[in-house]
């Protein structure tokens, strides 16, 4: 099989799974007499004891038909989950995919400025075809957002507009156990001015809660201080961080948050040595994305749809890598690619994909980190992208 043929059946591949999601919207809004109370529907809730006033009830825990969910998020989120109590469940359903949706299309065009690829129409596919997709539209989640933010800040920072890159992260405060590793990358990149953006950002989103008054807040941080009881309640191979794979195959307990942290550590090293390289920023945006991703305390699956910031960077950087070390990239990428395909998709109809005993996510996204951190920069490649954004490479 050639390349072209290879590339035409991951094409076909990618839009045939990408029915999927399609076809559930379509069975929602066209047959369904109700959209399924998934992690949307527990917004609404939280949104209708907002806007009611109770706000006692809002960090309370919320059982829906796919289990318990909890409201994690700071208070001034509430903000900008209001309007979904203003609308019928449909309707706010609705809300939450088109905006998504509109995210998805959002990140494809700003990526596509850092660098554009030969074939933007696979890259196309992938991300409307992937597990993470479906993940984002069926439940209702907005990991979409999530990585539009990141997408963001990257092209602010590939285009030497630091601060503007500083004010995106800022906005990570809204889920702010991405906030560490992507603070200090814009910190590091982007100077005094990157920081104080970010700080100001979020130091902004806080005072803006002032009228609502402390109460919030202490609820806020009571669920907070219970992220460990409240791990203990997911399955670990439905997380995606290092923690996740290590302590499915430990368990809990101070061997685990050893290993955890040391695990991290080393990571850590090969991303700070790989970004001091004379690499492109989009491989070094995507470098820091996946140590956010692997690093972070809990990451679900469905956040995996930040992936597709490095995904796609890695697919329109090919003249950046050799060819040995592009193919090994993309193994890693093919691996996580499966594993989530077939443990979020597949195990409905195929038994033996659900509930694996391991979780093989995070140790699949820190390969890929390795990976792509040990394959240092090609020179003097040719370039194929319209934008000089990212160098070096000869033309």
């Amino acid at each position: 099989m050639n390349a072209r043929a290879a590339k035409r059946m991951a094409h076909g591949v990618l839009i045939l799974h990408a029915t999927f999601w399609i076809l559930w919207l379509d069975y929602t809004f066209g047959w369904a007499p109700s959209p399924v109370g998934r992690d949307w529907y527990a917004l609404r809730e939280v949104a209708k004891s907002f806007v009611a006033g109770d706000w006692a009830s809002v960090y309370s825990d919320r059982v829906v038909n796919s289990g318990t969910l909890f409201f994690r998020y700071p208070p001034f989120v509430l903000y900008l989950i209001a309007p979904l109590a203003t609308v019928p469940p449909m309707v706010a359903y609705a809300l939450v995919c088109v905006i998504q949706f509109a995210a998805a299309i959002s990140i494809i065009r700003l990526l596509f400025r850092i660098q554009r690829p030969k074939e933007p129409q696979l890259i196309i596919a992938a991300v409307f075809g992937s597990a993470a997709m479906c993940h984002v539209i069926v439940s209702g989640q907005n990991s979409a957002l999530l990585a539009l933010v990141i997408a963001a800040a990257g092209v602010s920072l590939a285009f030497g507009r630091n601060v503007l890159a500083g004010a995106c992260i800022g906005l990570l405060v809204c889920k702010p156990n991405w906030l560490p590793v992507f603070g200090l990358f814009v910190l590091w990149r982007g100077g005094i001015r990157a920081g104080a953006a970010a700080a100001l950002t979020g130091a902004a989103l806080v005072v803006s809660t002032l009228p609502l008054g402390i109460g919030l807040w202490r609820q806020f941080f009571a669920v907070t201080t219970r992220a460990g009881e409240i791990a203990t309640q997911y399955l670990p191979y439905k997380e995606i961080t290092f923690l996740a794979a290590v302590r499915s195959i430990l368990g809990f307990g101070m061997l685990t948050n050893v290993l955890w942290g040391l695990g991290i550590a080393i990571l850590a090293v090969f991303v700070i040595r790989a970004v001091r390289d004379a690499r492109p920023i989009g491989r070094s945006i995507a470098l820091v994305t996946l140590l956010a991703v692997v690093a972070n305390p809990y990451a679900s699956f469905y956040d995996g749809f930040v992936l597709v910031v490095p995904g796609m960077l890695w697919y329109a950087h090919r003249n950046a890598y050799s060819d040995r070390a592009w193919w090994i990239v993309g193994v890693w990428i093919a691996a996580y690619w499966l594993w989530d395909m077939a443990v979020f998709y597949y195990s409905q109809h195929i038994s033996r994909f659900a509930d694996p005993r391991v979780s093989a996510a995070g140790i699949l996204l820190s390969g890929w980190i390795v990976s792509e951190a040990l394959a240092r920069p090609a020179k003097d490649v040719p370039c194929f992208a319209d934008l000089p954004v990212d160098r070096p490479c000869t033309t």
